[in-house]
């Protein structure tokens, strides 16, 4: 465990040392700053504005040592069964793999896919998902926007009925495609909401045996509800939800920007892949931004962590990457069992710039709470179709200023500016940020961005001993959810809940 490792001391010496040094004087070494930004293609990844010296990162990579990386980031590659309390390998990064695209299931969704766009005869599909079956293809449909074209897709994933209706209010049912996405084809709410499309499809004169398709672990059992076998796309059990958009989970996409696309998308991962897989750690990026996230939440005491994406396409970035970070390491107890001493996943959040920098700006540059920062942007715009309509290229300046608003912020955090005389103007700066950078937002560079961010988080579950492949603390509410359920129906009061409980589901109850 974390507090057992050999480094675990000196890191906290390390901290407390740092605490009398501030960051604005540790950014202006210039040699530190040339060593302290890594570089993957055209990806560009700057850790200056860290409160760390190399001394201390030294310390931080003798942690990956202890902790070894390497060989747990080798055993997962391998397909060991590292995902421990189910006994399953952890495969996600398999399906990057170029081989995996000559796979029968690979071959099935394409085909499908393919077909379908050429065809013609949709106007809308609508993707029906919760967690990871709706937070990553809506978040990657929204990002790759300039490379989609056809039929437009919508994704539902609340239960809220409303988030349906206002979906399929926009659409025609003899047009539309939907496709039910669920691991274990049991999801309450995805289950609730496919019953609901599927007869108002069939009420709107649609056709739900060749108009609903099944993405799933569970092909069985999406063919007992109806689903046409052939309209089955399958992945294996051992791809887990928020790391499943890879998978099968990604048939909308791959129906929003065609296959060709779709597979640069996974070449971009598989990049980062090989780049995790090879780089010495020192220059490892996903090794490096995992220590740093353990850095500023166990030894700096940091407990949020914001994703600012300075691209209003990756608006959806922070919460596909909330999902990923606090639901894989959300944990307090280790791989086998044993209760933990020390925190583990910080609060992910964000929101995208500049409409960020008018709101709780405010509160990063001048509360008492540190929050450190991935500020991440493309360098240059893709896909302003358009663009023509605007004299003097002024869209490309625009663009700028977008940028120049990221590294603005990331400058000021960092630095900060006294102000003895007007407090209220004063900030104390010492405010950490990684700024993140690549030339365009193509389906590769996304990929490769994504892949990033779940290896951060694979490392960072390494270190903290954690198992980042599972997910209990989701099971109870939904237990006890689907017993209130029952009682609501039936009239009656669950043995054991709480008397304020009690009481609102027995005016529930009342109004039925």
């Amino acid at each position: 465990m974390l507090t057992q490792t050999k480094s675990y001391v000196t890191l906290k010496d390390h901290a407390k040392r740092l605490g009398d040094v501030k960051l604005a004087d540790l950014i202006q070494d210039t040699a530190r700053a040339q060593k302290m930004v890594f570089t993957n293609d055209d990806l560009e990844v700057d850790i200056a504005r860290q409160h760390i010296d190399m001394a201390a990162l030294e310390a931080l990579l003798g942690l990956a040592e202890d902790a070894n990386i390497a060989a747990k980031r080798d055993a997962m590659f391998a397909g060991d069964a590292i995902n421990k309390n189910e006994n399953r390998p952890v495969v996600h990064a398999a399906l990057r793999n170029p081989e995996t695209r000559a796979s029968a299931r690979y071959q099935k969704m394409m085909t499908f896919a393919e077909h379908t766009r050429k065809a013609g005869a949709y106007d809308y599909i609508i993707n029906i998902g919760i967690g990871g079956s709706d937070l990553g293809p809506a978040m990657v449909a929204m990002a790759l926007a300039p490379f989609a074209s056809g039929a437009r897709v919508h994704y539902v994933s609340n239960v809220d009925p409303s988030h349906l209706h206002d979906v399929l209010a926009g659409c025609a049912a003899p047009r539309s495609l939907v496709i039910v996405t669920s691991k274990t084809f049991t999801t309450a709410e995805t289950m609730r909401n496919a019953s609901l499309a599927k007869s108002w499809l069939e009420a709107g004169g649609g056709d739900s045996d060749k108009q609903m398709v099944a993405v799933t672990a569970a092909a069985n059992k999406a063919a007992d509800w109806g689903i046409d076998p052939a309209q089955i796309f399958d992945f294996e059990a051992g791809v887990g939800g928020r790391y499943s958009l890879w998978s099968a989970v990604g048939l909308p996409v791959m129906l929003a920007i065609g296959a060709d696309q779709f597979a640069t998308f996974l070449q971009g991962g598989a990049s980062m892949d090989v780049h995790f897989k090879t780089a010495p750690l020192a220059e490892n990026i996903p090794v490096l931004l995992g220590l740093l996230r353990v850095w500023n939440r166990n030894f700096l005491g940091y407990a949020t962590h914001g994703i600012m994406p300075y691209d209003q396409r990756l608006a959806r970035v922070p919460a596909w990457a909330q999902q990923l970070e606090m639901e894989s390491n959300g944990k307090s107890v280790s791989r086998d069992g044993d209760a933990l001493d020390y925190a583990t996943a910080p609060v992910i959040w964000g929101e995208a710039g500049t409409g960020c920098q008018h709101s709780f700006f405010q509160a990063l540059h001048q509360g008492r709470d540190i929050v450190p920062l991935d500020i991440i942007f493309p360098r240059h715009p893709v896909g302003l179709h358009l663009a023509d309509a605007w004299p003097d290229n002024s869209w490309q300046d625009s663009h700028q200023v977008l940028v120049v608003n990221a590294l603005a912020q990331a400058e000021a955090l960092a630095f900060g500016r006294e102000n003895t005389e007007q407090p209220h103007k004063s900030f104390a700066g010492g405010r950490p940020s990684t700024v993140m950078s690549w030339d365009q937002t193509t389906p590769f560079a996304l990929g490769r961005l994504l892949a990033l961010y779940e290896h951060v988080t694979i490392v960072s579950g390494f270190l903290w001993d954690v198992n980042s492949f599972d997910q209990w603390g989701v099971e109870l509410g939904k237990e006890m959810a689907t017993s209130f359920e029952a009682h609501l129906k039936a009239g009656t009061i669950p043995d054991g809940m709480s008397p304020t409980a009690a009481n609102l589901l027995a005016r529930l109850a009342a109004q039925e």
